[in-house]
């Protein structure tokens, strides 16, 4: 009888373990997850200042705070938040005003208060930038 006493108890134990183990854990999240996305909260947006002025910054035309993914560059926020004309990588033309041979003007492009020398379409953007797109005349 001791025998079948110990025997159920080994017995009883290990179906305890056994049910004890399939209780699902809570799942662990890998290094950089982003558990508030799921959790519904949002997540901080990428932002930059891009300002249009005319005439040697005398005159402010525009300024809009946009928002932009990791790795976008320049130009696609322009893209995606203003009426842009491009010719080889460089802006032409910003919401109808148009950079001219005629009369002499080019878009003067300034990113976080130095001149840019490259196209838009080269300069990747970061979080807090200031962009300055002036109608300058050119000589």
């Amino acid at each position: 009888m001791n025998k079948f006493l110990s025997l159920l108890s080994v017995l009883f134990l290990a179906l305890l373990a056994a049910c004890g183990n399939t209780a699902e854990e809570p799942k662990k999240e890998a290094p950089g997850s982003e558990q508030a996305a799921e959790d519904g909260e949002k997540t901080e947006e990428t932002k930059a200042v891009v300002t249009l002025t005319k005439n040697e910054m005398a005159e402010k035309v525009d300024s809009k705070e946009v928002s932009f993914e990791e790795g976008q560059t320049l130009m696609d926020a322009m893209k995606a938040n203003f009426e842009v004309e491009e010719a080889g990588g460089f802006i032409s033309g910003i919401d109808g005003m148009m950079a001219s041979d005629k009369d002499k003007t080019y878009w003067h492009l300034i990113v976080n208060g130095e001149d840019a020398m490259t196209g838009a379409n080269e300069i990747e953007l970061k979080d807090g930038d200031k962009v300055e797109f002036d109608l300058r005349k050119y000589e």
